[in-house]
């Protein structure tokens, strides 16, 4: 996997939190930084497809590529955060076109 370089301004207090982190879990600042971003990212890719499938935009397979997450664990997330399903047979077609799509 190819890697790149990635520079951000933070404030002093938010740098003295990741040195607490780095801290912590024993490691480098910048492998602290790569697992928070990568948390915050899997977070934020999760929200996303929470919100975009509890407006109706999206169906429960599409979401569950949002989140980057199998359909079983965005089912799993939805039923954890109280999300009621809104699926009916064009979604169901849909995620059968997409597990066809996959084989």
């Amino acid at each position: 996997m190819s890697q790149k370089h990635v520079t951000a301004r933070v404030s002093k207090d938010l740098y003295e939190k990741i040195e607490r982190i780095q801290e912590e879990e024993q490691t480098d600042r910048s492998t602290a930084i790569k697992r928070l971003l990568e948390r915050g990212v899997g977070d934020w890719q999760i929200e996303t497809a929470v919100k975009r499938y509890r407006e109706g935009t999206v169906s429960v397979g599409r979401a569950a590529e949002i989140a980057d997450v199998s359909i079983w664990r965005f089912l799993d997330i939805l039923e954890e955060r109280g999300v009621e399903m809104n699926y009916d047979e064009s979604d169901l077609e849909a995620d059968f076109a997409a597990v066809r799509d996959d084989e």
